[in-house]
């Protein structure tokens, strides 16, 4: 019986454990579409996290040492499955509150956390201190009581952080997450009251979990497809998918001239040159190239095909990117369109001052610039444009929040009638390596009637750069394209040559019956980068 109890403890322990660091883990990507992936978002969710560690400790043995209960930690562990639970039901209202209110940036995801996610914390980190006073057979073994059950609850966490980040959340949806946790925390308040005999609590317990399990199985995403868990590993897609480009170091630049190096709160940046050549790299991935002799003339082809707005939409006098790196792009099209207004929004602002002291964008009112998290300025702002761009990958991937089909009927809300949004993304268009770009498409369809594809190699085949167009306008012919590019160039000679890159735009259908429609709570681009 003694030997039962144990055990059974001992498992609520780790389940406990195990999940209060699945649901950190779970909690960024509730915040993330309000407010980022940022140090700020990290920052507040470890620092409610230890808080609710620090708190949940204490009341915990405070309130075990005046009942010394099985019944109590088995209601603590239930409470707070109860609290998981609950977090899919009140998300979205709570975080629109906190927008609404908004008590700042570096506030705002601190606020959220703490609504969220403070009582979850307490309730979870109080299950150690009295599974331990239930254990503690006297003073003699009081500290290795302690030492191994709070050595077990960390046990669990570290299980918690590696099944949740390699496994769970590639394959689950982040509410349905919260709904597993919730269902194995019900277990382990049904496996304490097994050990003690309880059979009305056991059944409680029994109980809940299956309704837990329900909750998850109608949580779970719309996706068309589910991934195996070894698709979680995640390293730079630029050196994954560009083999012939050299890998280096994190503390090493061979080869290269470093011109300035810095950790910003969003990437390790460094600024190195090769010759003529200027190349801004966060981490160790290649973001965008300027040419010293010639700063106008294109280094990285995509950026050029940002100007195809102006072939399906001659008219368009303004254009929101979002996303800047070196600003290879707006520079080229406010020397070439001195008739465009640009707005940039760049979420980094070392990056705006790198891109304005060593890539030549420059200064002119013509071409704003705005430090903020892409969704979040179009929640902010309600102006409308002729064109979106997006353009926002970085070192590990690409920011899951902005590509999810809120994400772009938040963009459609923002365009002007006849509207356009251009996106770049690095994949495949056929084969291996092109689930991520199947997926956005996929997602952009669901959002836009048309959705138009220009490979940047121009032969549809390979790992590349994949530029597409979303409109609610119908496909305008190749030749149409042709007519009104030509137009373009007339007008504005210094414009790139971009009829190659409309000839072979490709109009094949795209497969996406084995990919994902990427949502909010369930978008996962770093595994799909690697399928």
């Amino acid at each position: 019986m003694a030997r039962a109890r144990g055990i059974a403890i001992t498992v609520a322990v780790f389940t406990s454990g195990a999940v209060l660091l699945g649901v950190e883990l779970a909690a960024s990507r509730v915040l993330a579409p309000y407010f980022g992936n940022s140090l700020f978002v990290w920052g507040a969710l470890i620092g409610v996290v230890l808080a609710g560690l620090a708190l949940g400790y204490w009341i915990g043995g405070a309130v075990a040492d005046r009942v010394p209960s099985p019944l109590l930690l088995v209601g603590v562990i239930a409470a707070g499955a109860v609290a998981v639970l609950v977090v899919p039901l009140i998300d979205d209202d709570v975080l629109d509150f906190v927008v609404s209110w908004d008590p700042g940036p570096r506030a705002d995801p601190v606020v959220a956390a703490i609504l969220l996610f403070g009582l979850p914390s307490v309730l979870l980190a109080g299950v150690t201190p009295i599974a331990v006073k239930l254990r503690a057979r006297g003073l003699d073994t009081l500290g290795s009581t302690a030492g191994r059950l709070f050595s077990v609850s960390t046990i669990g966490s570290i299980v918690g952080t590696f099944a949740t980040a390699f496994w769970l959340i590639p394959e689950l949806g982040t509410d349905q997450l919260l709904g597993v946790g919730a269902a194995a925390l019900f277990a382990a308040a049904g496996v304490v009251a097994v050990g003690e005999r309880r059979a009305l609590v056991s059944l409680g317990a029994a109980g809940g979990c299956a309704g837990a399990a329900v909750a998850a199985l109608l949580l779970a995403p719309d996706t068309g497809g589910t991934l195996s868990a070894t698709a979680a590993q995640n390293w730079s897609p630029v050196y994954r998918l560009h083999d012939d480009l050299p890998r280096l170091d994190k503390n090493q630049y061979t080869g290269f001239e470093v011109v300035y190096r810095k950790d910003t709160q969003y990437h390790r940046l460094a600024v190195v040159d090769a010759g003529t050549t200027r190349i801004l790299r966060f981490g160790s991935s290649f973001q965008s190239a300027v040419d010293l002799a010639q700063p106008y003339r294109t280094v990285y082809e995509y950026s050029d095909f940002f100007a195809l707005a102006k072939a399906y939409r001659s008219d368009v006098d303004s254009m929101l990117f979002i996303g800047l790196g070196g600003g290879s792009a707006p520079r080229r099209l406010w020397r070439d369109f001195p008739d465009l207004r640009l707005q940039v929004v760049e979420l980094d602002p070392v990056v705006v001052d790198v891109a304005r002291r060593f890539f030549r964008l420059p200064e002119d009112p013509r071409l704003a610039v705005t430090v903020e998290d892409g969704r979040r300025y179009l929640v902010r702002h309600d102006d409308r444009w002729d064109v979106i761009a997006i353009d926002v990958y970085y070192e590990d991937g690409v920011p899951f929040h902005m590509t999810t089909r809120e994400f772009l009927e938040l963009t459609r809300s923002r365009l002007e009638p006849g509207g356009l949004v251009i996106v770049n993304m690095i994949g495949g268009i056929t084969g291996h390596g092109s689930n991520l770009f199947r997926s956005l498409y996929r997602t952009y369809r669901s959002v836009f009637p048309t959705v138009l594809v220009h490979p940047v190699d121009f032969s549809g085949e390979g790992i590349q750069n994949v530029v597409m167009v979303a409109t609610e306008q119908p496909a305008p012919s190749k030749e149409l394209l042709l007519d009104r590019w030509r137009e373009v160039r007339a007008s504005s000679p210094s414009a790139p040559d971009l009829e190659k890159a409309i000839r072979t735009r490709y109009d094949q259908p795209v497969e996406i019956g084995d990919v994902p429609t990427l949502t909010d709570d369930y978008a996962p681009t770093d595994a799909l980068l690697l399928e």
